[in-house]
């Protein structure tokens, strides 16, 4: 049997530019709290009125990719929602909540419960979040779903590792701070018995310090859009010893997926829903993510797998082999249509 869905996705109105700057100026400089501008009031309305211009409001059900942008949207049919994390889950991991005015929040999280919970299903990318969002919003989560995600590299690449080519870690990151980068140049450092070894950076562009280093290689931001970009990215993923990640703000970080993917073994930490996708001693290693530890666990990891290189190719060779099994958009796509034939 044939549907008319309306699939709801990448509607992104502008932002209210004096809410803003008032709301950074209230938070940075006044230490006080303000609003939350991507989801104000103003800006939720205009995502509603967006919506219903786009969508055929004689469709059998409503797809929404995410679920907080659209809480002011009153859906007639039957609806249903595919997130990483609910915005509870989001805000607490990324944000101090205490920033923020806590009307609003209050406002939204009763908003999202409700939305959530009258959906006819939803799907969430990691077991993790979908178990989160229950417990932050007090909902049985009898019509939620773990659907899990995709979003593995094609490896396009023939050639294999040459065993001259110089030995290196890497890190990729938005957010350099934010995933510790910091962190890892400091066990990176401590690091003496491996000749060559570098540490190659791509994404934010890290401070100058660390820029200077005469041990590390900043690549740039590299645009998945551009077709040598990606090849620039397949290439440092295969030819990695392996690729770092100890976060402190994530959820169910794609780049895990393309870095496997690519047979390349993982080191990054043991929380969020990465333990989903790395499977520690078998596809990379894990790590406790204590601030006040984080460097001696990402020092004897780095050791550890630089020290046992067979162990490390058999990482690779898992990896990629539990992508090709688990992470495939097509594989994603299959569990959400068997729920769906249920409506």
């Amino acid at each position: 049997m044939k549907y008319l869905v309306n699939l709801i996705d990448n509607i992104s109105p502008s932002f209210d530019l004096f809410e803003k700057i008032s709301s950074k100026i209230l938070r940075k400089l006044l230490f006080q709290r303000g609003s939350f501008p991507a989801f104000s009031e103003s800006r939720l309305l205009k995502i509603k009125n967006q919506v219903e211009l786009k969508i055929d409001m004689t469709a059998d059900m409503n797809f929404f990719h995410g679920a907080t942008p659209w809480l002011y949207i009153e859906s007639k049919a039957p609806y249903f929602a595919y997130l990483d994390a609910c915005f509870a889950t989001y805000i607490n991991v990324y944000h101090d909540i205490e920033d923020f005015s806590k009307k609003q929040i209050e406002t939204l999280f009763k908003l999202e419960a409700q939305f959530l919970g009258d959906a006819s299903a939803v799907f969430f990318s990691s077991r993790w979040a979908l178990e989160d969002a229950k417990q932050r919003y007090q909902l049985m989560g009898n019509n939620f779903h773990y659907s899990g995600l995709g979003g593995g590299l094609e490896d396009v690449i023939t050639n294999n590792r040459d065993k001259n080519e110089e030995t290196y870690l890497l890190f990729i990151s938005w957010d350099f701070l934010g995933k510790r980068g910091d962190k890892l140049v400091s066990a990176f450092n401590r690091i003496q018995n491996v000749k060559n070894l570098r540490l190659k950076i791509i994404g934010q562009k890290p401070p100058q310090k660390v820029l200077e280093h005469p041990g590390i290689d900043y690549l740039g931001a590299l645009n998945k859009n551009n077709p040598r970009d990606m090849d620039q990215l397949r290439l440092a993923f295969k030819n990695a010893y392996c690729f770092v990640l100890p976060s402190s703000k994530d959820m169910t970080p794609l780049v895990l997926v393309e870095a496997a993917s690519m047979g390349c073994p993982v080191i990054s930490i043991n929380n969020f829903g990465i333990p989903e996708i790395v499977v520690d001693g078998q596809t990379g290693l894990l790590i406790e993510s204590d601030q006040a530890t984080i460097e001696d666990n990402l020092f004897d990891s780095i050791h550890w797998l630089l020290q046992n290189k067979e162990e490390r190719d058999r990482m690779g060779i898992q990896a990629k082999q539990r992508i090709q099994e688990f992470f495939t958009w097509e594989g994603v796509g299959e569990k959400i249509i068997n729920i769906l034939n249920k409506y």
